[in-house]
């Protein structure tokens, strides 16, 4: 008996095995492949959507600062809870929410404002995500906050533009919390010499020398052939470091109002001596060899002028403060004023009118004038007396000119000088990342959240 191999049928069921092992690794890998689609689209997604939740997060805590803040305005915590911290700090703290986020996902904002009542507040805001698969997710921002105005911050401050004529004029700084200014251990270039105005010929310097810098509201200072800005021992070598220029300025230069004096004099000497108080009056003229000796600190609110002619002068004593308001015009020539403290911040002057440029103040010293104007209406002009008179102290005007042999030194302690008002401003924003000392988060669960 003859027997017959089936070559054809085992080959035809080898052909089967192989498709079918084929389709099965085609299978494991598409399904490998799906898998891991499937994975990286999960994870994108909820990349994807802790990324929204850490924006939403920020701009919550963003909100969280903007309440804290108009509550501080307001000067009322209403619901806000109070009390004092484990550092003894007065606190505020208040939990605003549910915001829908979408998703079954809910907003919050935990606020907590450190030092509430004081000038300088911080407040901590964090906004909080909840509902999230991968658990909540929390941004926490902080501001510290100063309240009032700084007029002299800069040291040569005005709205519409500063000019500068003369011989030798000279810009720099000091400290008089050191001391007095001395070209050997207290003479700095911190001085700013500024102004909004975004006109080409803002601020003329001429051959003066900044030592400091200079900023404008658009345009580059005009600097003559022999105008410098730089630092003292600058190492640059042209005249003007581009370092210290800068053109993008702006500021505010709010109105000031006199004080309401609790029964003021209402007449004030021409010659002799004010042993201090509350003056209201109308002019105040001197003139001839008149001399006015302010021996206790002396504030002096004027409707009309002031003029000081001839020999005539006001001298302050040493250790007292004059302050004087004026809602018209200021004169003080003569042997001008003398401030034996040559401490800029004990002679202060405010210009109150607030129609721009109605006003003109000119101010002379006698050899040396140290004081602080501010008058952001006014037309003002100072100088030193004598053949180099220095200036020391600072001003803002709605125009500034310095003139003669002049030399301005900005007394940096003037940049402190808070001269009031109710409002808060941010001085110092920081998202609170954890990663230093400075960037720590604050506990919330400290102050009841």
């Amino acid at each position: 008996m003859k027997h017959f191999i089936q070559t054809g049928s085992r080959s035809h069921s080898r052909e089967q095995g192989s498709a079918l092992l084929t389709a099965m690794i085609f299978s494991f890998v598409v399904v490998t492949l799906m898998g891991s689609y499937l994975y990286l689209s999960t994870s994108e997604y909820r990349i994807s959507s802790r990324s929204y939740l850490l924006g939403a997060s920020f701009n919550l805590a963003e909100g969280g600062i903007d309440h804290a803040i108009y509550t501080l305005n307001q000067k009322d915590k209403g619901l806000w809870r109070g009390g004092t911290d484990a550092d003894g700090r007065a606190f505020w703290a208040r939990r605003f929410g549910s915001y829908d986020l979408g998703g079954n996902i809910k907003g919050y904002i935990n606020v907590v404002i450190l030092n509430p009542t004081s000038d300088a507040p911080e407040i901590f805001s964090e906004g909080e995500a909840v509902g999230h698969v991968a658990g909540s997710v929390k941004k926490q921002l902080r501001a510290s906050l100063s309240s009032g105005f700084y007029p002299f911050k800069n040291g040569f401050n005005s709205k519409r533009g500063i000019v500068l004529k003369g011989q030798n004029v000279i810009f720099d700084s000091y400290d008089s919390r050191v001391g007095n200014y001395n070209v050997l251990s207290n003479r700095n270039s911190e001085i700013t010499v500024s102004t909004i105005s975004v006109d080409s010929d803002a601020i003329d310097i001429g051959n003066a020398d900044i030592y400091g810098y200079v900023a404008t509201g658009g345009a580059p200072p005009d600097a003559g052939p022999h105008g410098t800005i730089k630092a003292y021992g600058s190492s640059y070598s042209g005249n003007v470091d581009p370092r210290r220029v800068t053109t993008d300025y702006y500021a505010e230069f709010p109105d000031v109002k006199a004080p309401t004096l609790s029964s003021p004099k209402t007449t004030i000497p021409s010659s002799g001596t004010i042993t201090g108080g509350d003056y209201n009056v109308a002019t105040w003229t001197m003139g001839g060899g008149d001399i006015v000796n302010i021996t206790g600190d002396t504030r002096v609110v004027i409707s009309g002028d002031i003029n000081v002619s001839g020999q005539a002068s006001i001298v302050i004593a040493a250790g007292v403060t004059l302050q004087i308001f004026s809602d018209d015009d200021i004169d003080i020539g003569g042997n001008g004023i003398v401030n034996l403290s040559q401490n800029p911040a004990q002679l202060l002057i405010f210009g109150t009118d607030n129609g721009e440029g109605d006003d003109s103040i000119s101010i002379t010293g006698n050899g040396n004038l140290a004081a602080a104007v501010y008058a952001p209406n006014a037309h003002v002009s100072v100088s030193g007396g004598g053949h180099s008179g220095h200036v020391f102290g600072a001003i803002a005007a709605y125009d500034g000119r310095l003139v003669g042999n002049a030399h301005f030194s900005y007394d940096e302690a003037l940049e402190d000088y808070n001269l009031g008002g109710s409002g808060y401003v941010v001085e110092e924003w920081t998202e609170l990342s954890g990663v230093s000392l400075t960037a720590m988060r604050l506990n919330m669960g400290d102050y009841g959240f």
